[in-house]
């Protein structure tokens, strides 16, 4: 059913802050209360999101989720972390693969959909992850952990896509070009890392003129990151890496300004946060389950156990407390637009299999679904577990 899209807006809003706030009081993120306010008035009462409008919330969302990201970057807790960072990153990313390519080879025994699967695991959410660690106000180790660990899955799940790629066209005998496999991934991280610092570094110089007033900075924080995710979308970059950057560096090269906008950045989110996993509640489809629900599913229980070993084994090398060591793999858990896009590349990298590609984009879709309300609860679990929520529940 066709609806005014300001009515549609309207009724998102209200509707899940209304629900968001109900489940809060139980003690369940609100994420998962504007999620069912999107399955009410899409599935339930069959209104229709265009593409159009669910592309335009995921990107205004998803860049000030990346830009407030990078604000958590400052250089004294990039060399408190950094180090047992990378470790940890690198350790659950190999683990992630490894785990859901051995269960969804003993389910399918097709070693191409079984590399190509493994090889989208690693990707996490940063909305659902960081929205949850608002919404209950989290401090600690683990969370600036989480934090850090959500802004280079982007690239890790760049990286490990390339390779798996590579790979799938190896067992499926198509000749890849190395060249391009080299190239592509460093353009998109190298790319986006650039065009981040630029803009980045234009920020922390204009905020420093006394012409910028309260409301300048106010434009200017919400007006760059949506800028910053156009560009890196017209020149083939991480939208969201570029957008991560250019908050990282404006917070190194002008903290008080920085502070400042992520502020400014903070007080909007709630609405768009609505929006966004209202959204993707219209669109779940739970007729999928019919043709590739086993899949999903055992893809779902392998990427959950890959991330909470992950998690541990990168933690235990790394030799941070404990408490990051048994709580970060569930704080890892939300899948999204990044793995969605991935899936989405593999069809236009795999021509002439296009049973393989259609069931890596509806297993994807299917998982993120999933994940969207499992993933926010694993959050929850972990700063919970860990005592790093400051909000009363």
């Amino acid at each position: 059913m066709k609806i005014d899209v300001f009515l549609l807006v309207g009724l998102l809003v209200c509707l899940g802050y209304l629900i968001g706030r109900g489940f809060m009081k139980i003690g369940v993120t609100s994420i998962l209360g504007y999620l069912i306010a999107g399955i009410l008035l899409g599935p339930v009462l069959k209104f229709e999101v265009s593409e159009g409008f669910s592309k335009i919330i995921m990107g205004l969302t998803l860049s000030l989720v990346g830009y407030t990201v990078g604000m958590s970057f400052s250089l004294d807790f990039l060399k408190k972390m950094g180090k047992k960072m990378v470790i940890i990153l690198i350790v659950e990313v190999i683990i992630t693969f490894i785990v859901v390519f051995i269960f969804v080879y003993l389910l399918t025994k097709d070693l191409a959909i079984s590399i190509m699967l493994a090889s989208l695991s690693s990707a996490t959410d940063p909305a659902g992850t960081i929205g949850v660690l608002r919404d209950w106000r989290a401090k600690g180790s683990l969370t600036n952990m989480l934090i850090a660990i959500v802004g280079l899955d982007d690239g890790a799940g760049i990286l490990m896509f390339t390779i798996g790629a590579s790979l799938t066209k190896g067992v499926l005998g198509m000749h890849g070009n190395l060249l391009h496999s080299l190239i592509r991934p460093f353009w998109e991280i190298v790319g986006g890392v650039i065009l981040g610092f630029s803009f980045g570094a234009f920020l922390s110089f204009i905020s420093r003129k006394p012409i910028i007033s309260e409301d300048g900075m106010f434009t200017l924080s919400i007006g760059i990151p949506f800028l910053v995710w156009g560009i890196a979308q017209q020149i083939n970059v991480s939208s969201i890496l570029s957008c991560m950057v250019t908050g990282a560096t404006f917070i190194n090269l002008n903290k008080e300004k920085g502070s400042q906008s992520s502020r400014i950045v903070d007080h909007i989110m709630t609405p768009l946060f609505i929006l966004f996993f209202g959204s993707v509640g219209m669109k779940i489809k739970i007729s999928g389950f019919a043709k590739l629900g086993l899949l999903s599913i055992i893809y779902c229980i392998g990427r959950s156990i890959g991330k909470w070993l992950g998690g541990y084994a990168g933690g235990t090398i790394a030799g941070v407390e404990d408490k990051i060591k048994k709580y970060l793999g569930p704080g890892l858990f939300s899948q999204a637009g990044v793995a969605v896009g991935l899936a989405y590349l593999a069809s236009q990298e795999l021509p002439g299999f296009v049973e393989l590609a259609n069931t890596l984009l509806t297993t994807i879709a299917i998982t993120t679904a999933i994940f969207q309300f499992f993933g926010p609860l694993g959050v929850q679990y972990s700063i919970k577990k860990a005592n790093e929520c400051t909000r009363p529940y």
